[in-house]
């Protein structure tokens, strides 16, 4: 049961990434132009234009092997909590303006309704991250005593 869970936890993040990377890729001048209209410095979008896509790729490629499955939910979870913090601050109004949606099929969602679908996201992948390191099993148990030595080593210092 929890493989089948931490599967499809993966699956989930492999089509949100995967559909949310190369739609950037595909329509890169509109997503430059999108994120120079966010309210972050125009250098931080421009380096951002490119790398938000290459990560979300990366991703998707982290979360397809099970021996790196735990880093691709990790990552997940580091990017939409990001994202959401982002969305989060739009959405209680802490900027002077409120920049386009810019997320393809999420774009005629209020920035409301755009946090709930990133939560649910970030909830996705700190499940993926739990099963993954209570799940024996090839890669993940290892994956998961490193993941466990980082945090235990960060405590110590």
């Amino acid at each position: 049961m929890k493989q089948h869970l931490s599967i499809t936890a993966s699956l989930l993040l492999i089509l949100l990434w995967g559909y949310t990377g190369f739609a950037k890729i595909v329509d890169f001048q509109g997503f430059r132009s999108a994120m120079q209209n966010q309210e972050i410095p125009l250098d931080w979008a421009r380096q951002l234009a490119w790398a938000i896509p290459m990560v979300e790729l990366l991703l998707v490629g982290l979360l397809l092997w099970e021996n790196t499955r735990i880093w691709g939910f990790i990552g997940s979870l580091a990017l939409l909590s990001v994202f959401s913090t982002y969305v989060g601050l739009i959405w209680i109004g802490s900027f002077p303006r409120v920049p386009c949606g810019c997320a393809g099929i999420f774009d005629s969602m209020s920035w409301g309704a755009h946090l709930v679908v990133n939560l649910a996201f970030v909830a996705i992948s700190a499940v993926g991250i739990y099963l993954s390191t209570t799940m024996p099993g090839e890669g993940h148990q290892e994956s998961g005593d490193r993941f466990k030595g980082l945090i235990s080593a960060s405590r110590r210092r």
